[in-house]
């Protein structure tokens, strides 16, 4: 399980400044969650987690896409692919005063079987497990209002996965 602390996004603070009244109201507002292969660096001596960046609007992943073939982070002759998951009441909790724990739990078949759920993977050959190394968490406009990073998982469909987003108020 990677536990980790979210960075709000640059468009998520004024979102939740803006109509949300602050860091704790987001219950309703959180629609989904997407785990992906990008949120990493490569200093030389291997993979790394990428610090978190505010400024992001989609997955790491999802954004390097866009760019340019010259200019791609990733682009190292790999396939990369994301997985996109609804949320429910029942992931939310509040363990503590001005602290929100949001539970994105990925069953066994979850980003491994091509048929369920979302599943954008652009493998090119045998299917292989993809290596998560980043999260982000959406409302219901599509906008992305909190990103984190965290050591790889490699996701398989012999086991879940919980990766627990805990979001602290001010």
């Amino acid at each position: 399980m990677a536990l980790f602390t979210a960075t709000i996004t640059n468009l998520g603070y004024a979102k939740l400044t803006r109509y949300w009244g602050g860091l704790l109201a987001p219950f309703e507002q959180i629609a989904y969650f997407k785990v992906g292969e990008g949120g990493w660096v490569d200093p030389g001596t291997g993979r790394e987690p990428r610090v978190p960046d505010p400024a992001l609007l989609d997955l790491d992943i999802l954004v390097d896409v866009s760019r340019a073939p010259g200019d791609k982070r990733y682009n190292v002759g790999e396939n990369f692919g994301y997985f996109q998951k609804a949320l429910i009441g029942l992931d939310f909790s509040e363990p503590g005063a001005g602290i929100l724990r949001v539970s994105c739990l990925l069953l066994n078949g979850d980003y491994n079987l091509k048929s369920d759920g979302v599943l954008v993977y652009n493998v090119g050959g045998p299917y292989i497990s993809p290596e998560i190394w980043e999260i982000g968490l959406y409302d219901g406009d599509g906008d992305m209002i909190f990103y984190g990073t965290f050591a790889r998982e490699i996701k398989d469909a012999t086991r879940m996965i919980e990766n627990v987003c805990r979001i602290v108020g001010s």
